[in-house]
């Protein structure tokens, strides 16, 4: 069995995807430690998952350049604790925990598995556009398994990285033992909300470019036949600003603003909607080769979802004829949504999901055929022509 030491730049009480994988992986039988970050600096989160977590604090800045410095402090420290812990294979989600499991392999030879969940360089600009692409570009292949979480993004990443080798799909489909298999309404417990009205449910971060407001703008349109439940942790003052908006076009009573939830508890959330809703803006490839979380829990949940008419989007919702992709996002294109997401023949409840249960053999089988291959040699590293692993 593999011995694992796992890296993750991000909030393990909030992270479906890593938590579904480390709860796989201990299944299997394989021994795995975690190295998180931590800004809030407690030393917890993650205890229910059953390893051994190593965290990392940092601190975050006002200026983007010392939170640059402390993402790399954070590379450094966390190379530092696997080193220590000399495990067979370390695994890095996504390009923020990458140096650090590229400066460990070379001390230890472990094997290195890029889980890229994100298109880091595509989603950034400016300046931190180019120095995240030199990242990858200088670690990258310094990888002996990649996995990412769409076919659109695998085969764009193919066409920028020839070398790399062949990226396995692990699609972000929902633990079916998570799932609620009955109607939920806490909503209706909580505000008042008729029987006969069709809630709408927007889930994540409350900021600009989301949608929140086009979503807020459209019923002013629609009949109230539908109420809109926006649910998540806010940038500071944009919630007030919104609620303003909401006061000003009479809608108190139609859109109700609901703290975030643990991610634990999210789905229960979910379940107690009519329709989801899944937008991205178009201005980036991280954006336009989505892999949503949120698309396939409301598919699994057999609500109807509203999206946008990207090429994974698409391709999720064709698939289970559950939904509606959108062209366009405005306060009207919405509102006539809304009406056409209560045609009852849009969902077909009881149709074939697919769960993590159906994907988590691609994990597995990754783990299986690692320890059963030889230690990489020094010819598996791959570096940029006139440049060092170091660089990174």
């Amino acid at each position: 069995m593999a011995n694992i030491a796992m890296v993750l730049k991000g909030d393990i009480r909030h992270d479906g995807r890593v938590r579904k994988e480390i709860a796989t992986l201990v299944r299997a039988g394989h021994h795995l430690e975690l190295v998180v970050s931590d800004f809030s600096k407690s030393g917890s989160g993650g205890e229910d998952l059953g390893v051994k977590i190593h965290y990392i604090s940092m601190t975050l800045w006002s200026s983007p350049w010392r939170n640059f410095l402390e993402q790399l402090l954070f590379n450094r420290r966390a190379a530092r604790l696997i080193k220590k812990l000399r495990p067979s294979h370390i695994h890095c989600h996504d390009l923020l925990a990458l140096p650090a499991g590229v400066w460990a392999k070379r001390r230890i030879r472990a094997r290195l598995v890029f889980d890229a969940h994100e298109l880091i360089p595509e989603k950034s600009r400016g300046v931190k556009r180019t120095i995240w692409s030199h990242i990858e570009k200088t670690c990258v292949g310094n990888s002996d398994h990649i996995i990412m979480p769409e076919r659109n993004r695998i085969s764009y990443f193919k066409r920028k990285y020839p070398n790399i080798p062949e990226p396995l799909l692990l699609q972000n489909y929902p633990r079916k033992g998570e799932v609620p298999s009955e109607r939920i309404d806490l909503f209706r417990s909580t505000y008042p909300i008729r029987k006969e009205q069709k809630i709408i449910l927007y889930t994540g971060l409350i900021a600009p470019r989301r949608s929140v407001e086009e979503l807020i703008e459209a019923m002013s349109i629609c009949d109230e036949r539908f109420v809109l439940v926006i649910l998540g942790k806010a940038h500071k003052g944009y919630k007030e600003m919104l609620r303003v908006k909401v006061e000003k076009l009479g809608l108190s009573d139609r859109v109700f603003f609901h703290e975030a939830v643990p991610h634990t508890e999210i789905l229960r959330y979910m379940a107690s909607c009519d329709i989801g809703t899944a937008f991205y803006r178009n201005d980036n490839l991280n954006n336009y080769y989505c892999a949503s979380n949120k698309l396939y829990e409301y598919i699994a949940l057999d609500k109807a979802v509203l999206t946008n008419n990207y090429p994974g989007l698409q391709d999720a919702v064709g698939r289970f004829a559950q939904g509606l992709c959108l062209p366009e996002v405005t306060p009207k294109s919405l509102a006539e949504a809304y009406d056409r997401a209560c045609d009852s023949h849009l969902v077909t409840p009881g149709a074939r999901k697919f769960f993590w249960e159906d994907e988590q053999d691609i994990l597995i089988g990754l783990y299986e055929d690692a320890t059963l291959s030889e230690s990489p040699v020094d010819s598996g590293v791959w570096r940029e022509p006139g440049r060092s692993i170091s660089s990174c």
